[in-house]
């Protein structure tokens, strides 16, 4: 696939002149992208489960359109009682595929497996809910960075002892902080996060930031920050990425391996409402 870069030099006298650069895409092979997460809000009351399965196909570097995939089959198993719980498009054509109830994955002693069957493949991965640690308190700091007035904000959380725990904290805009606990096992931590100018998020005093805590394997942990180290690559001529591989496998054919992944979380919530400098 060919696509037309246009530089323009602009002289010491303002004459412009135009190249024409014809860039060479490879074309790659096209996976099924299944997205597979779920958040149980122990927390509240009545607990809540939240999550879905969306299925879309990869696409070129310079495609704008993802295709969904339709008409898959798509279950979640309970393996100790072989309950199956079925997923279904309820908007044919968005690839999005929901269950009615999802509180039967408030069981974090139980596995659970996901069977996706589509355009003549199988696929499988295994998840077991992963507990998190409740968000005490968020503060607004005043860091400031080369001049700039970032947005900070200071979490508080209270970890639990004795356990590996690992930690995805979402805080909107498809802005998140992998953490672990290695350096303050079983005890109460605090870090900050900013929202930079190259967030692109505009918060203004009296606008509410809705913090989740999500609780991850070490598997998932690694996984997303692959997964953020590669958004923050170096340009559009940096080097090439390395595939970031889900826990999704390919039944039959290995080879043809999907992208995406499959985990349940307890998660956590706070908000907070942000404040004048």
């Amino acid at each position: 696939m060919k696509k037309l870069l246009y530089i323009i030099l602009m002289g010491f006298f303002i004459i412009a002149c135009e190249d024409v650069i014809e860039l060479e895409t490879p074309t790659g092979e096209t996976r099924i992208n299944i997205d597979a997460h779920f958040r149980v809000f122990t927390q509240e009351e009545p607990i809540r489960a939240t999550g879905r399965v969306v299925l879309t196909e990869t696409v070129n570097f310079f495609d704008d359109n993802i295709p969904a995939v339709s008409n898959a089959t798509v279950t979640i198993t309970e393996r100790e009682s072989g309950t199956i719980y079925p997923f279904v498009e309820a908007t044919p054509g968005t690839g999005i595929y929901e269950s009615t109830d999802l509180l039967f994955l408030n069981d974090f002693d139980a596995m659970f497996d996901l069977h996706v069957e589509a355009d003549g493949e199988v696929y499988s991965a295994s998840a077991q809910p992963i507990r998190s640690a409740p968000i005490l308190e968020i503060q607004q700091g005043d860091l400031e960075i080369f001049g700039e007035e970032d947005l900070e904000l200071i979490v508080t959380i209270s970890d639990t002892a004795g356990i590996e725990n690992y930690y995805l904290f979402d805080f909107g805009f498809n802005l998140y902080q992998p953490l672990d606990d290695q350096f303050f096992d079983g005890n109460e931590f605090e870090f900050s996060f900013l929202y930079t100018e190259d967030d692109e998020v505009n918060l203004q005093p009296g606008d509410v930031v809705t913090v989740i805590n999500d609780g991850v394997d070490e598997q998932f942990f690694t996984y997303m920050e692959l997964l953020l180290e590669q958004t923050d690559s170096g340009g559009f001529f940096s080097s090439p990425p390395t595939t970031a591989r889900g826990n999704v496998i390919n039944q039959a054919n290995p080879d043809a391996y999907p992208l995406g992944y499959f985990r349940i979380s307890e998660a956590f919530t706070l908000n907070y409402t942000v404040q004048e400098d």
